[in-house]
């Protein structure tokens, strides 16, 4: 495939790709607060962290809401930990804060689905779709 031809089909699928990205989460925000996400769980020293497909190199800190869906979320940090070396990714509920310093913070109230195969990752994606 002509390079130049690469290089505009790449730009093109971020758009759609951010561009739908950009709807769920309009629609998400309407409900009680809490917005839905797709993203990975990343190994981060000591911690495990949150990271948003459309916002790969943000690493948010995780803490469960008090009516957090305890079964879900000890299922995938179990399916995390077992595939750690494979794509992987899943579907948040749950809401970002800004402490004002740049740090962020995800408070996690569910996840609703699990990919496991598959990378979030647009430059990921788009390099499996393109071969």
């Amino acid at each position: 495939m002509d390079p130049g031809i690469d290089i505009v089909m790449k730009k093109l699928l971020s758009g759609i790709f951010l561009s739908l990205v950009s709807m769920v989460n309009v629609h998400a925000e309407s409900s009680a607060g809490n917005d839905i996400f797709s993203g990975m769980l990343v190994q981060d020293r000591d911690d495990i962290v949150f990271v948003r497909c459309d916002r790969p190199s943000l690493k948010m800190k995780i803490v469960e809401t008090d009516d957090v869906n305890k079964k879900n979320v000890e299922a995938a940090y179990q399916t995390f930990k077992e595939n750690k070396d494979k794509p992987l990714y899943f579907t948040f509920v749950g809401h970002v804060k800004n402490d004002d310093k740049g740090a962020y913070t995800f408070y996690l109230t569910d996840v609703t689905d699990t990919k496991l195969g598959s990378s979030c990752n647009l430059s990921d994606s788009l390099d499996e779709l393109l071969g």
